[in-house]
């Protein structure tokens, strides 16, 4: 039986003993490339997320039950907040931190009014958004309660940023003035990179003495984080309190899942709405 042989090209030889010799290297796989850019909502610290694709407005309420939610508003009104944002900065703040806004007014110098203090609370959603800002003026309290999304309001100066324990700070009233002083004249403090975490003030403030806000003050308000009442109160006093905020065999409902709003995976989403809103935005600007 006769064997066939085949002969090859020198140049083809050559080039499959180099194959062979790249082959039996080992091989490195490539890097893959990456779409994230260092502004980008992945480069912030959690709970630090960009203003206009993720601020606590834009959750919608609580509506039971839930067929009763208007989806398509809040749509709507998110985008509106988002017009907005583009139209005024508003930067991060909580409440705690010390704001500084100048308005519209008519009858001002200049048809301007700015005005100093520390916010107190936060609250709602969309386009009916408000806080409150308090500062102590030559020995008076002084309060002022904007809407986040007013057309009246020019600027946003956030002077100290800071985060407390408490959301609600109105107690802040039955404080020692210190706490709620804040000159006119204070300049800002240098702002902390969204990458860095925030520091949350985990002090104690000083309150008044008893015989100004009442023995039942403390009863008729969850206790606050914040507020330093073991000078005026034993811990019988919180137990009562305690235990008056739980009767009624209404002690379980805090830990009751399908009592409370779960946003954890409403988070999300929104912030992909807005991203897609904010392109949106840009591609209606580029054709005007």
């Amino acid at each position: 039986m006769r064997t066939m042989t085949r002969c090859f090209h020198p140049a083809y030889c050559e080039l499959r003993c180099c194959t062979q010799a790249r082959s039996s290297t080992t091989f490195t796989q490539p890097k893959r490339p990456t779409l994230k850019a260092t502004d980008s909502k992945t480069s912030f610290v959690e709970g630090r997320e960009d203003p206009k694709l993720f601020s606590p407005e834009y959750v919608p309420p609580l509506v039971r039950p839930e067929w009763h939610r208007n989806q398509l508003k809040y749509r709507l009104e998110r985008m509106d907040c988002l017009r907005r944002r583009n139209v005024v900065n508003i930067p991060e703040f909580y409440p705690g931190s010390i704001l500084g806004v100048t308005v519209y007014d008519a009858y001002a110098p200049g048809n301007k009014a700015r005005f100093v203090g520390r916010c107190l609370y936060r609250d709602g959603f969309g386009l009916g958004c408000k806080f409150m800002l308090r500062n102590i003026v030559e020995g008076e309290g002084i309060e002022i309660i904007y809407q986040l999304f007013s057309p009246a309001i020019l600027k946003y100066e956030v002077l100290r940023l800071e985060k407390w324990l408490d959301t609600d700070l109105r107690y802040l009233r039955d404080a020692d003035p210190e706490y709620c002083t804040i000159s006119f004249d204070m300049p800002p403090e240098a702002p902390l990179p969204q990458t860095e975490e925030l520091p949350v003030f985990k002090g104690k403030v000083k309150m008044k003495d008893r015989a100004v806000w009442g023995y039942n003050y403390h009863k008729a308000w969850p206790r606050p984080y914040n507020a330093y009442l073991e000078e005026y109160f034993v811990e019988e006093d919180f137990m009562e309190q305690h235990e008056l905020h739980t009767k009624g065999g209404h002690g379980h409902l805090e830990f009751d899942i399908c009592k409370h709003y779960d946003t954890r995976g409403l988070k999300e989403k929104l912030m992909e709405e807005m991203e897609l809103n904010q392109k949106r935005i840009n591609m209606a600007d580029k054709k005007s």
